[in-house]
């Protein structure tokens, strides 16, 4: 019967190649979905997994996109999030093998190695660094131990017999390749060693023995010549078939082993049987054994014609070792959950202030229920809410923590249908999953905090739309419970959480230039102090904006002065400069990265909310970004209107107004980002023009004070400038459009009226 939720599969099987999920697919006694068409997954889980049964286990099988302890790593993390009752991860695939075991015993291709121990290498040059991560936990130990005897061992393997026969029967490729079985000398390299003048390799010519090319790596060993007095060892072709199973030490490297002299050395000492590159990573995150089918002897012969049969092996071992392997009785009363897509950031810097304020509030006894965090998008606002969450998780293992993305309908209604599957909310229609969890949290007699992050959308949590409810009337309501929001909207932070409502601001100098040093590769880049914090100040001590630069700098390997220097271009660089796409931890796979591209997203929820108060951004957008009167705006019939459209631009950030002066400043990033959304729609002209025409107007008010009076005559200098530069790019869009042929004395002529038609719009 296939399970009802993702809570009920224990044991999950991780393979590195198509090849080797392949071969343990072909085993599975039944299937129950493919690819997450039937039991979803967690938000922010990249994995792909294909579900069933394996004798009496339910099983996941998740495909890595690619080799290495890195990506495994990555795909055990995000296992986790969707599958957190997996008790077991098997390691399944193929590996180089070790020529003996520490028993003496010999290992042939085809054969299986599990490990009982794990080390860890990362080469580099003629030299590698180990580590021994440790042993696994003691249910895998114990039934390791009571596979060693004799009886058990023999049953293993006829288990393993039966299950290799059976996949045999399924496809030809999982047969035995039928070619010989030979280990060469470790000192033997699969490589020329006859001059071919139609070949230029490095085989003969390189600078080191060991130097082998392309060419030679991708032939046989046969149309090579190896073994010519070099072969150590040939299998006995009436033993061919016979698969042994090997329990030992197991090496774990970031590259595949292609020498057979540090194979050797690395076996002397640690006394390993096989070679792979997935293990490390998962071990890290998982209880979890290695099962892996011997391919080739971890040197440079290396042939693809073994990796089917190994894997075949490989997989059949897995499926018998399935038959031994008793799950832990899964606690009935388990009722505390941490469900949150990302792993701790661990260049979380600064904002003590606004962690210990909202600790505090989340925390008290009689604390609010509902709290909201704003901020300019890009300030960190995702990041508080993660550390937070990370912290009452640390602090209180009672409370349950849901996180879910508040980026668009789609993204809450995944991620509710996740939490319901995780409470154990069964047989429920799509549709009703909110209120069902709404109903859940609001009986729920255990402690629990649900994070909203990016609650942007003003429609979608109070309007809602013609066939689904706002989302404020699904929101639970229980002393045990907490709500956090983060959103870049202070007015619905408001209207959300009432004047519960935390406002972060930019990172403090130290913060800011710390976050840079932390996300570079060069760290010593930040070692003139100075410029590390002039950087970090023209980017306005924005987090993202910083993470940003650092990417830019690591991809390109440039320091912090190169940076600068791009800083300083013309705007429109700088802006593109700061639309470079990058890849950041935390944030959604869906979301944008680039700072200027998350204010974009902002800008067009303001202009479908409030037509005036993105008009008034237009017109803003037009003058320098610092100390402009509020009286340069327009005023609508209705001072409401005016009212609330300033109080959505300094809800979402954009401005600040000074309350002595009434004058308006912009963030520095905001101003330029405005600008460049103007020129993306066409409309930079038409604005500049606008706001040359008010300027004019409100110059030739009588009753204009002095000070105001200065300011305005600046960014009239600036306007005068941004006129002049639009002058002269028509007139070079003349001069191509006929062929160049306009004299000098009309291009001045052409400048002058420019000119002029500003000077009169300004009445100066």
């Amino acid at each position: 019967m296939r399970p009802q939720s993702r809570d009920d599969f224990i044991i999950a099987i991780i393979c590195a190649l198509p090849l080797e999920a392949n071969a343990v697919e072909a085993l599975f006694d039944e299937t129950y979905d493919r690819l997450c068409k039937h039991y979803r997954k967690q938000q922010g889980d990249a994995n792909w997994y294909v579900n069933g049964r394996v004798g009496k286990h339910n099983v996941v099988l998740c495909y890595m996109p690619g080799m290495g302890k890195t990506s495994a790593a990555s795909v055990a993390l995000s296992l986790r999030i969707s599958y957190t009752g997996v008790q077991l991860a098997l390691v399944v695939g193929i590996c180089g093998g070790a020529p003996k075991s520490s028993k003496s015993q010999d290992i042939f291709l085809g054969d299986v190695v599990v490990s009982d121990s794990l080390v860890t290498y990362e080469f580099g040059g003629e030299h590698s660094v180990h580590d021994r991560p440790g042993r696994p936990n003691r249910e895998i130990r114990t039934l390791l131990g009571r596979l060693g005897t004799p009886s058990a061992r023999a049953a293993l393997q006829s288990q393993l017999l039966h299950y290799l026969e059976v996949l045999n029967h399924t496809e030809k490729r999982w047969n035995h390749p039928g070619i010989d079985d030979v280990l060469f000398e470790s000192s033997h390299l699969h490589k020329h060693r006859e001059h071919d003048p139609d070949l230029d390799c490095c085989c003969l010519k390189g600078s080191s023995l060991d130097d082998i090319c392309e060419d030679a790596l991708e032939s046989d060993c046969y149309s090579l010549g190896c073994g010519k007095g070099t072969v150590m060892r040939i299998r006995n072709p009436s033993e061919a078939n016979k698969v042994s199973i090997h329990v030992g030490p197991v090496a774990s490297a970031n590259t595949v082993m292609k020498s057979g002299k540090h194979r050797d050395n690395i076996i002397k000492r640690d006394k390993v049987i096989g070679f792979e590159m997935e293990g490390a990573g998962v071990w890290e995150c998982l209880p979890s054994l290695i099962i892996k089918g011997v391919c080739d002897y971890a040197d440079s012969h290396k042939s693809k014609l073994w990796q089917a049969y190994a894997a075949a092996t490989a997989a059949s071992t897995a499926k018998a070792f399935l038959e031994h392997w008793t799950p832990q009785a899964q606690e009935s009363d388990n009722t505390h959950h941490f469900m949150v897509p990302f792993t701790r950031n661990p260049r979380f810097l600064g904002r003590t202030d606004e962690v210990e304020h909202l600790w505090s509030l989340l925390t008290a006894s009689e604390g609010p229920r509902r709290l909201a965090v704003t901020g300019l998008g890009g300030i960190g606002k995702t990041q508080l809410a993660l550390e937070l969450a990370y912290l009452m998780h640390e602090h209180d293992a009672e409370c349950s923590v849901f996180w879910i993305p508040s980026t668009s309908d789609e993204a809450i209604d995944q991620a509710c249908i996740a939490i319901a599957q995780q409470l154990g909310i069964q047989y429920i229609k799509p549709e009703e999953v909110k209120d069902r969890l709404k109903e859940y949290l609001c009986q729920a007699g255990e402690e629990w905090v649900l994070i909203f992050d990016g609650a942007d959308d003003m429609d979608m949590w109070m309007n809602g739309s013609g066939t689904t409810a706002p989302l404020k009337e699904l929101l639970p309501s229980n002393r045990h419970g907490r709500i956090i929001f983060t959103t870049r909207n202070r007015k619905l932070a408001v209207k959300l959480a009432s004047h519960d409502v935390i406002h972060v601001g930019d990172l403090d100098e130290a913060a800011g230039v710390g976050l840079l040093e932390k996300s570079l590769i060069q760290q010593d880049l930040v070692e003139d102090k100075d410029a590390a914090t002039y950087l970090v100040k023209q980017l306005a001590f924005l987090p993202q904006a910083i993470t940003q630069a650092a990417a830019y700098m690591n991809e390109n390997e440039i320091g912090v002065y190169d940076y600068l220097m791009l800083l300083h271009e013309q705007e429109e660089d700088v802006v593109e400069l700061l639309s470079e796409d990058f890849q950041a931890d935390g944030r959604y796979e869906t979301s944008v990265n680039p700072i200027v591209l998350t204010w974009f997203a902002s800008f067009r929820q303001i202009e479908r909310l409030d037509p005036l108060a993105s008009e008034y951004l237009s017109l803003l957008a037009c003058l320098g970004q610092q100390s402009i009167p509020e009286s340069f705006l327009p005023r609508p019939v209705s001072r409401r209107k005016m009212v609330e459209a300033l109080g959505l631009l300094k809800a979402y950030s954009f401005i600040t107004i000074r309350p002595s002066d009434k004058c308006i400043a912009m963030h520095r990033l905001v101003h330029l980002a405005a600008r460049q959304w103007l020129r993306s729609q066409d409309l930079m002209e038409l604005y500049t023009h606008k706001a040359a025409e008010r300027l004019g107007e409100v110059l030739n008010d009588d009753d204009i004070n002095e000070k105001h009076r200065r300011l305005y005559v600046q960014h009239a200098e600036f306007l005068l400038h941004e006129l002049h530069v639009m002058a002269v790019h028509a007139q070079w869009n003349i001069r191509v459009s006929s062929g160049g042929d306009k004299s000098g004395a009309e291009e001045e002529g052409l400048r002058l009226q420019g000119t002029n038609t500003l000077s009169h719009s300004l009445g100066t």
